[in-house]
């Protein structure tokens, strides 16, 4: 599936040729999603070892912690670790779902 888009140009890209102004749209698109991705690959990184720190310090994975040990926490810190964790969860799975999308573009 294509979809059509309707892009301003200066003037001076406007007056190329057809073919050199869809070159150089395709290039520029392809260097932009390109370095989307590397951006994205970054911060699914960053969001991956954030998960790793609390799978390391608990021992388990988020879902077994949600399912084992939520129902008995106690204190502050343990529902603050709960929170970031669930946050950091949520990123890591939108980067993985963004990037699957750049990957396959």
């Amino acid at each position: 599936m294509s979809i059509s888009a309707t892009i301003e140009l200066p003037e001076a890209l406007a007056q190329l040729p057809q073919p050199e102004r869809e070159a150089l749209l395709r290039a520029g698109l392809f260097e932009a999603i390109y370095a989307r991705r590397r951006q994205l690959e970054r911060e699914w990184q960053t969001a991956q070892d954030q998960v790793a720190k609390f799978e390391q310090q608990y021992g388990m994975t988020f879902a077994e912690f949600e399912r084992t040990l939520l129902p008995d926490l106690d204190g502050n810190q343990a529902h603050e670790d709960y929170n970031d964790w669930f946050f950091w969860q949520t990123v890591l799975a939108e980067k993985e779902q963004l990037l699957h999308g750049l990957r396959s573009a």
